[in-house]
């Protein structure tokens, strides 16, 4: 495609007639016509304002075919977030049942804690990992792709508006019947009561989190381009960095805190497994969230 054709066609894909964005440039109407029909070619000045304004590179937008590669960004945008969305909720979902299969383990073997430790970490180390090459793989694509422009349609924002409710209402369902499980344990699973109501607790939460991500996807310029602004203010913001350091200290030192209570705090009898994992995380979580508003207060 030539410079003419990409950028009628960007011109007409954002539905502005060649008035509109003449006013926008600062030009005449004729002089938009000309460009668009080959018959001009706009300063440089106005190239650059055109590539920022439509999000496009100067490379694509001078030699190459603006409709080509806008499809292939947003196949790619699609796929990416749906690949995203499934490791973050299978990630999560495998963490929480590491724990959950410990304290079933630790329920019906007592004496030892080498197979709960075994269960923890052959579902944990698993679950991590998969977090942080999806971490990875969601820096590089927004290195590569700093901007993508909206395209789902609104029968897919319908039917994605849909079926949101539902990711939350069977989530939100599945934590309530943990809460019943462990209310009622000594009339349901008994010592298997903390096991039972985590597993409840990895399903909903992976639900709750499949859901949110899903719905966060087809949100492009309020949930990604607005994501990738402020994840590159945050590098240069030494505010956000401490901030990420120091939650990362916060979980590492409770999950240390958690394998010390597994391990040492409670062999000759049965430990309330689930529980304590639940209250050392949810600790950690709280004293993240209290660090980030405590450096967001004191923002200049």
């Amino acid at each position: 495609m030539s410079f003419g054709e990409n950028l009628r066609f960007l011109r007409t894909e954002s539905g502005m007639t060649q008035e509109q964005f003449a006013e926008k440039l600062e030009v005449t109407r004729q002089s938009v016509s000309k460009w668009e029909s080959d018959n001009g070619f706009p300063e440089l000045e106005k190239i650059l304002q055109i590539s920022r304004m439509f999000g496009c590179d100067l490379d694509t937008l001078l030699q190459g075919s603006v409709c080509e590669k806008k499809r292939t960004d947003t196949e790619g945008y699609d796929r990416h977030m749906n690949r995203r969305t499934r490791m973050i909720s299978v990630g999560v979902t495998l963490c929480i049942l590491g724990v959950a299969g410990a304290a079933m383990l630790d329920a019906l073997i007592s004496t030892r804690f080498d197979l709960a430790g075994l269960a923890l970490f052959a579902l944990v180390i698993p679950g991590v990992l998969i977090l942080v090459l999806s971490g990875i793989w969601h820096g590089q694509y927004q290195q590569e792709h700093p901007h993508i422009e909206p395209f789902y349609t609104p029968e897919v924002l319908a039917a994605a508006r849909r079926r949101f409710p539902i990711f939350i209402v069977c989530g939100i369902g599945l934590l309530l019947s943990a809460l019943l499980v462990w209310v009622a344990a000594d009339y349901l699973f008994g010592e298997l009561s903390d096991g039972a109501g985590l597993v409840l607790v990895a399903v909903g939460v992976g639900l709750l989190v499949y859901g949110a991500l899903d719905h966060a996807k087809y949100q492009v310029e309020e949930s990604y381009n607005q994501a990738v602004i402020e994840e590159e203010k945050a590098q240069s913001d030494p505010r956000d960095i401490l901030a990420g350091r120091l939650c990362g200290i916060i979980m590492m030192a409770a999950t240390i805190i958690f394998l010390l209570y597994l391990f040492l705090g409670n062999g000759n009898g049965r430990s309330d497994v689930g529980r304590v994992a639940a209250a050392v995380y949810a600790t950690g979580g709280l004293l993240c969230g209290i660090v980030s508003v405590w450096l967001k207060r004191h923002d200049p």
